[in-house]
């Protein structure tokens, strides 16, 4: 089996995982994966040196869809810790985005049929919303119950693009922490986007009412922007 070093630093015969800066997203990962379903992500630890592991990416980073361009828009007066799951990699929430009050953000939307295929299924983007004010060196961790910070983070975004169309999606952070709350709302906007979304105390808005799992819009082309305030 191979691994993802977790832990430890970089260890020989390790795949040892990164971060990308904001509107680009990893663009290494080995052909062969975890056999026990895991995903294996990064560079590799071999005789000393790192090694490139995608044949057909010579960069570290990539960007997402040319398709659709999609933004975190932060109108607070705070900050707010946007933390990304490494994936394929270590799978936990650890790639950080710090937005700031009055400023606007690339989100990196993955492009289903050109990005990392697990088990012979396309991929999208994790990304977990902390309360406004916690900085990313505490947000984008492993956290504990009742913190509403890092894996117990209340609100998840889901952003992803296949079939023709870009995905994004506001969700509460089940199973881990259902009845979480985030200080703040959020709504998403854009130029050509099909349905309604919006977050604001624990509930989940779209054209049709409110629930407390999630809500999903359809983005054809043009920018999406999700707004916090």
């Amino acid at each position: 089996n191979i691994h993802t070093a977790k832990s430890g630093g970089c260890t020989e015969g390790s795949y040892c995982s990164y971060a990308c800066g904001a509107g680009y997203q990893k663009a290494q990962w080995p052909t062969a994966q975890g056999m026990t379903g895991q995903s294996v992500g990064g560079i590799l630890c071999k005789n000393g040196k790192l090694h490139k592991t995608s044949g057909n990416q010579k960069k570290l980073c990539m960007r997402g869809t040319s398709k659709i361009d999609v933004k975190v828009v932060n109108k607070m007066g705070e900050n707010s810790a946007v933390c990304r799951t490494d994936y394929p990699g270590t799978e936990s929430e650890t790639v950080p985005l710090d937005t700031q009050p009055g400023q606007s953000y690339p989100l990196t939307c993955p492009d289903g049929e050109n990005y990392y295929i697990w088990q012979g299924k396309t991929t999208s983007a994790q990304y977990y919303v902390n309360p406004s004010g916690v900085s990313v060196s505490d947000a984008c961790q492993w956290g504990s119950a009742g913190t509403n910070r890092g894996n117990w983070a209340p609100v998840n975004l889901g952003v992803g693009y296949s079939a023709g169309s870009g995905w994004l999606s506001i969700m509460a952070n089940a199973p881990t922490n259902p009845d979480g709350k985030l200080n703040f709302k959020i709504h998403i906007e854009g130029d050509d986007i099909n349905g309604e979304c919006s977050y604001e105390n624990g509930q989940y808005c779209d054209g049709s009412g409110c629930n407390s799992q999630g809500c999903t819009v359809a983005v054809r082309s043009g920018e999406a922007r999700y707004v916090f305030s």
